[in-house]
């Protein structure tokens, strides 16, 4: 099998450049059959390049535009493709172990079965890899990938970091994805038949309108997933772990609840009770100008729910799924929302900067933090956002016109499409974010 160097590399994606331009002298890129170690392709627009049969092990591809890239039956082992573009590729039969797919887009991608041939001395026909089909992925990363309407073989198993990633309307019949994160994970429209969740973290996933027939949830942590009513205490879902409870199963009502918690906030905790109302499923509550502080909603379900004025002061509401929920001109100082689900959330003019803590000769500035959380398409408009942490969240296309994120921290998060327009980013940490527009 031939063996490309680098250097040889280098006139092939010129003339690579050249052919996607539609350049005199271009010609497509063709690494079929052929052995590299450790190339370098990054940030490379490799449009419609093939690579079949080969073996690139240890090869950066990140950043790289691979769309309807031909990689059937590669060798990408421990292949670095960061939030490379990978719509339409075909990776069908792709050996790729210990593969980097974060931020990577994957949209309309087919991972399905494959089998690259070749003939033997004795001239019978036999498969190039004879590595168990069920390996093909494992150790893969699928961070934070958007991989919509993508195809995956049933025989795969990913027991890998899935979390926040996007699987809206994808095939995925039959994949086992024993006790992998999948937290944040969006399944949508997903065919899900005969999939296996045993034992996996399925907080904050979505699952309205995929087809569960035949799935398996056998110890699955679904707090805070959207599924179809329905489908709630259903055969399907009988033997998972943890689930949303419901208002109906509470000791005391709603109306109690807060109740009780403005006396405890009132007396300083020395009367009433502090509101607990994790694991809670609040889904479409109106709860305008609430007094939440210090309050916990861990894990709660607040899809499309109201807390518009609301006051959520040094709150924790970390894992919660609050999708498209509303937190208009709500003061959120110092709150928890780190590893929560707030795509499509509105949090115009709202307070989520540090919050005071006095006691001591020198004031405590708590930061309010979404850390790790999805932000996607949120409206964060005029929000204060001052000294606020989002480290490797996911902002893609935010609205932050006008906001203050005066000294914010958003190292490696994605903030790809975000509105930036009119924000204050003095002295914000902006190291390894990708996408950044002002």
């Amino acid at each position: 099998m031939p063996v490309i160097l680098q250097h040889e590399l280098i006139e092939l994606l010129a003339q690579h450049e050249k052919y996607v331009r539609g350049g005199n002298g271009g010609k497509r890129l063709d690494l079929s059959m052929q052995t590299g170690h450790e190339l370098d392709f990054h940030g490379k627009d490799l449009t419609g390049a093939e690579f079949v049969g080969s073996f690139l092990n240890h090869s950066n591809f990140s950043h790289a535009c691979l769309q309807q890239a031909n990689f059937f039956g590669a060798t990408l082992n421990n292949a670095n493709f960061l939030e490379a573009d990978l719509t339409q590729a075909d990776l069908r039969g792709a050996q790729m172990q210990g593969v980097n797919f974060t931020n990577a887009i994957m949209n309309e991608a087919n991972l399905a079965d494959g089998s690259l041939l070749r003939r033997g001395q004795s001239g019978e026909l036999g498969p190039i890899h004879n590595v168990d089909a069920k390996l093909r992925l494992s150790q893969a990363v699928f961070k934070n990938v958007t991989a919509q309407r993508a195809k995956f073989s049933s025989a795969i198993t990913l027991s890998t970091d899935l979390s926040l990633a996007n699987f809206k309307g994808a095939k995925l019949t039959g994949v086992n994805f024993t006790g992998s994160n999948l937290r944040g994970v969006t399944f949508e429209s997903a065919d899900l038949r005969g999939c296996n969740f045993s034992n996996t973290n399925m907080n904050s996933t979505i699952l309205l309108g995929a087809n569960l027939d035949g799935a398996v949830f056998e110890g699955a942590d679904l707090t805070a997933s959207l599924v179809e009513p329905q489908a709630v205490g259903s055969r399907v879902f009988s033997h998972v772990k943890k689930m949303s409870k419901s208002l109906e199963n509470l000791e005391y009502s709603i109306k109690e609840i807060i109740a009780n918690h403005k006396v405890w906030v009132n007396t300083l905790g020395r009367e009433g009770k502090r509101a607990d109302l994790v694991d809670l499923n609040l889904s479409r509550v109106v709860l305008d100008g609430v007094q939440f502080q210090a309050a916990s909603l861990k894990r709660s379900l607040l899809d499309g729910a109201s807390f518009k004025d609301a006051v959520f002061t040094m709150s924790d509401l970390s894992g919660c799924n609050a999708r498209g929920a509303s937190f208009v001109k709500a003061d959120c100082r110092g709150t928890n929302f780190s590893m929560s689900r707030l795509d499509g959330a509105d949090l115009q003019h709202a307070d989520c900067s540090c919050m005071m803590i006095s006691g001591s000769a020198t004031p405590i500035e708590w930061p309010a933090t979404f850390a790790g959380s999805n932000l996607q398409n949120a409206n964060l408009r005029g929000t204060n956002l001052k000294g606020a942490r989002f480290e490797s969240a996911m902002l893609e296309k935010t609205d932050f016109r006008d906001a203050n994120l005066e000294g914010a921290c958003l190292m490696d998060a994605n903030l790809t499409g975000a509105d930036l327009r009119g924000a204050n980013l003095t002295n914000a940490d902006l190291r390894g974010a990708i996408g950044v527009k002002t």
